[in-house]
């Protein structure tokens, strides 16, 4: 049986957008969300957007798994990536991201947003630069 995504992805170029859909995590569905996330490498340039509102707890497992999937690609994050933007509507998630981030150095920069037009607007203006 196939296992349920845990995010969907639109390419709208420059913008990847990732809606996590907040099924549980397993080996299946991580590796189909590293594929789809590695097409952005081929854009010359793009800006990353995850909306984790749906999500409610990510494994250790995968945070590790991402965290070194993160290593495996940094070049292409730094040359390719105007950022990450991250959106958490709660104080909870929000909270939860920026620790994250704070343990996991993410190669281009990244900012926490608790609404997509806020985290859209920083997007543009790094798009500007």
């Amino acid at each position: 049986m196939s296992s349920l995504p845990i995010a969907t992805f639109q390419f709208e170029k420059p913008f990847v957008y990732v809606s996590f859909t907040g099924n549980d995590f397993d080996d299946e569905n991580f590796e189909e969300y590293k594929k789809s996330s590695h097409k952005a490498f081929e854009w010359e340039r793009y800006g990353m957007i995850y909306d984790i509102s749906k999500v409610e707890y990510v494994q250790t497992k995968y945070r590790t798994l991402q965290a070194e999937d993160i290593k495996k690609h940094k070049e292409q994050i730094e040359n390719k990536a105007i950022g990450l933007a991250v959106i958490a509507p709660s104080f909870f998630q929000r909270t939860f991201a920026k620790t994250i981030f704070l343990i996991i150095s993410y190669p281009s920069k990244v900012e926490v947003f608790e609404s997509e037009e806020k985290a859209m607007k920083w997007m543009n203006k790094l798009l500007e630069k």
